[in-house]
Formats: structure tokens, C-alpha cells, sequence
């Protein structure tokens, strides 16, 4: 097995715990109410904190069901009138405990609470803010009036898009892609009672959007299992547990124990979103479980994965004719889904997104020189396809700090016959000590 050990050689440098950078960020993250964005908002969190910022959330998710029932036991105008009105305190508190704790950024995503008058008051005090449009900016568009109050906008879409936002007045717009969050987002060994719930040879998780609900009637496909909510009352006996919500621990649960994920972007039109101009977060999720998807191709997909690491397609034709080719060649989902997972923690984690827009907000002086790994767990997922070194890092709980010193603690004396990962761990105290003893390591 060849493994790239250049970020466990870090570990070398010292005998001390790995250290976030002394430059970091005092950062207030206001999450949604609900929805979509919300788990995004909280990998974000987790994301800065691992980069060695300090990131306090501001979890609106308490205050939904008060923000539910002003429109399920009011009329329309009186309902919305009072949403309204609770998303505009909570804004303005996000705004009040930012300026009060004197942090750097205040980062808001799509969906998060927010009033033009917060975000006045936060540029007044000099704290800068950032908004990631984590949305189609076609669909939902309340972002013309407020795009100009935020230093930095974030979209997941480019091209005609941040010309619209700019032609309302923000002053900057960068594309930042969705991401997944590998602590969370990863393969996992299931119980035989939740493969059997679970598992399937066909799944697909998402809410009921005209275009799925059109698709999946056209396929009638009778080992299709569909997870979701927001489905119309006649699907209830084609989903899976009556269409509740899936939690984001489930549908790792169910990426993992399908054999085929399809992955359909959702639309109003069209079965599948022909030209679409944005890759959703399940994309690099499923990826990143190391479980075996077939999406529909989307114009900024080949950005971010190659041919051989994502199967896609661009027509129902070809939809049907992908899934009967997948379900013959499991060597073939197992080879796709591991390159992709490779691809996601090379590239395409929230920790990446992080990074490249921290750099943008404050400019590359001030993005923390922190290193690529804090925890025994970050040291697996680095090395997730060496089953030897997964087996010698078992020793460890997850949540340990990562330090050279732990590492050759577990290595047996010179009398015993030594592994490769064992061999490899003590070349490396070797060198740290020379690196000590000529001044280069203190």
C-alpha cells in the first residue's frame, strides 16, 4: 500500500501536541432556523475550530418550533408577519453578542437571521461579515437586499450569477463549492439490524421536488428506497419510515449501505437539472462515505471530480442505462467510490473552503499556519486505505492528541521484530532527534 506520510512526518517536528497558529480568529456563527443549510453552518464551525480559530455558534435551531407554530396556528399574513419579525431579533441579537465579545467575522450562511440594520451596526464596529448563498440564487433570491451590507459574499454557483449579485451591490463575490466534513461524512461498519433498515441496492435521500417526484414515477423501479420529507401524502407508502426527516447520521447510514446512491439535483422543471450550475453538498458527502453514487451532471462537476471518480449522467436514458451497467460491476462502484473519497480529503472538505475563504476576507497574512492534523482522528483519515497503520492508530482513542511521542510509545523495544508502520514511526523519531541535535528542530 503507498501512502503519502507527509502529513504524519509533521508529526516529527515535535514531541509536543500539534498547536493551532498563534494568528487566529474570533468568529460568531449564526446558524438557520431549519433546513439544508443548517448542518452546513455547523461543519463550517466545526471546520474553523479544527483550523484553530476560536468559532462560537449561535444555534437558532431551538427557536424553530416557535417560528413553526406562528404559521401553523395563525393565517398566512399574521404567520409570516411574525416570522419575519422573530428572524429579525434573532439577527439583530447575533449582531448585539458579536460587537459585545469583540470578535473578527461574523459568518452567516443561507438562512441564517440576519437585518440590514445588524449588519450596518457590525461594519460601524469594525467587525467584518461574510454570507455564504449555500442556495440556488434563481430560486431563492431575498439575498438582493441584503448582498450589499455583507464585506464578503460566498455563492456556490458562478458565471451570470455574481454578476447578478454584483449588479445588487455587494462589493465582492467568490465561488466556494459545497464540501463534506470527513469526521462526519465517512465510511462506516453498520450492525446487521441497520443494514437490514437501512440498506438497499437502490436508495435516494432528498426532499420531494416537482422533478424527483416526476423522475421516480417515469423509473417505477421496485428496489428503489426513498428517504425524505416534503413529499406529497400519496408517496407516503413509496418512502421509506412514512417520510420523515433524515438525520445526518442516517443517511451516512444509508450512503453506506447501498449499493447504488443516486444523487438528483433538485428542480422545479426538468427530471433530471440538465446545464445545472452548482453540485450539491451530497455530492462530495456520499464521496467522502466512500460508498458509490450516480449523479446528474451538473456544468461545475468536472471541477471537481474526474470520469473515473464520478459516474454522471445527463438524461434519463442514460440514468437507467448507468444503473443497470453499476449494479453488474461492484469492483467498479468499489475502485469510483474510493478515488472519490481520495479526491474529498484532498480537496473538497469544509476545512479547504475554510481556508480559501479566510484568505479572501482577510487576505493570505492572516490564515493560520495551522497543521494538517490535531487528533488521532485526523491521523486516520489521512491514512484511511492502510489497513496497518488504521490498526496501530487503534491503540489511540479519536479524540488524543497527535504527537510523535504517543506514536513511539507503542512501538516495542529493538528485540522485537518491528512492522513496516512501526519501522516507519521510529525512522522518524530518528530524524526528529537529528533535526534537535543540528538546530533546525527545536
Amino acid at each position: 500500500m503507498n501512502v503519502n506520510y507527509s502529513h504524519i512526518a509533521m508529526i516529527s517536528l515535535s514531541n509536543q501536541p500539534l498547536n493551532p497558529a498563534t494568528t487566529k480568529l474570533k468568529v460568531l456563527l449564526p446558524t438557520p432556523l431549519y433546513g439544508g443549510s443548517l448542518p452546513i453552518a455547523l461543519h463550517v464551525a466545526d471546520a474553523l475550530t479544527d483550523l484553530g480559530h476560536d468559532c462560537r455558534v449561535l444555534n437558532f435551531e431551538e427557536h424553530y418550533s416557535l417560528f413553526r407554530q406562528f404559521g401553523s396556528l395563525l393565517d398566512g399574513d399574521r404567520g409570516n408577519s411574525l416570522k419575519a419579525r422573530l428572524a429579525s431579533i434573532l439577527g439583530d441579537f447575533a449582531a448585539e453578542v458579536a460587537i459585545s465579545n469583540r470578535v473578527d467575522l461574523v459568518w452567516f450562511t443561507a438562512q441564517s437571521p440576519v437585518t440590514v440594520d445588524g449588519l450596518r451596526r457590525l461594519r460601524s464596529a469594525g467587525i467584518k461579515t461574510a454570507f455564504w448563498f449555500v442556495e440556488d440564487i434563481a430560486r431563492f433570491e431575498y439575498w438582493r437586499h441584503i448582498v450589499r451590507e455583507f464585506d464578503n459574499v460566498f455563492t456556490i454557483q458562478s458565471g451570470a450569477s455574481h454578476e447578478a449579485i454584483l449588479r445588487a451591490g455587494a462589493k465582492s463575490v467568490e465561488y466556494l463549492p459545497c464540501a463534506a466534513n470527513p469526521k462526519v461524512h465517512r465510511p462506516i461498519e453498520l450492525l446487521d439490524e441497520e443494514l437490514s433498515r437501512f440498506g438497499s441496492i437502490l436508495s435516494f435521500v432528498g426532499a420531494g421536488y416537482p422533478n424527483r417526484q416526476r423522475l421516480f414515477d417515469f423509473l417505477q423501479m421496485p428496489d428503489l428506497k426513498i428517504w425524505g420529507n416534503d413529499w406529497p401524502e400519496s408517496w407516503v407508502n413509496r418512502l421509506q419510515e412514512s417520510g420523515r426527516r433524515v438525520s445526518t447520521e442516517e443517511t451516512v447510514k444509508i450512503f453506506c449501505a447501498s449499493s447504488v446512491n443516486l444523487n438528483i439535483h433538485s428542480s422545479i422543471g426538468q427530471q433530471l437539472l440538465e446545464n445545472g450550475t452548482f453540485v450539491n453538498p451530497r455530492t462530495f458527502e456520499i464521496a467522502s462515505c466512500g460508498a458509490f453514487q450516480i449523479v446528474d451532471e451538473q456544468m461545475p462537476l468536472k471541477l471537481h471530480f474526474a470520469p473515473d471518480e464520478m459516474t454522471s449522467v445527463r438524461t434519463v436514458p442514460e440514468l437507467v442505462a448507468a444503473i443497470e451497467l453499476c449494479l453488474k460491476d461492484p469492483e467498479m462502484r468499489k475502485m469510483m467510490s474510493a478515488a472519490a473519497r481520495r479526491r474529498v480529503l484532498k480537496e473538497h472538505t469544509y476545512a479547504h473552503r475554510m481556508r480559501t475563504a479566510i484568505s479572501k476576507i482577510f487576505g493570505p497574512g492572516q490564515i493560520p499556519r495551522t497543521p494538517a492534523m490535531n487528533t488521532i482522528g485526523d491521523l486516520k483519515t489521512v491514512v484511511f486505505d492502510d489497513e496497518e497503520f488504521l490498526q496501530f492508530l487503534s491503540q489511540f482513542d479519536d479524540n488524543e492528541t497527535a504527537s510523535l511521542a504517543k506514536l513511539m510509545a507503542k512501538v516495542p523495544g529493538r528485540n522485537h521484530k518491528l512492522s513496516r508502520v512501526e519501522l516507519m514511526i521510529m525512522l522518524m523519531n530518528e530524524f526528529r532527534h537529528w533535526g534537535v541535535e543540528k538546530g533546525v528542530i527545536q
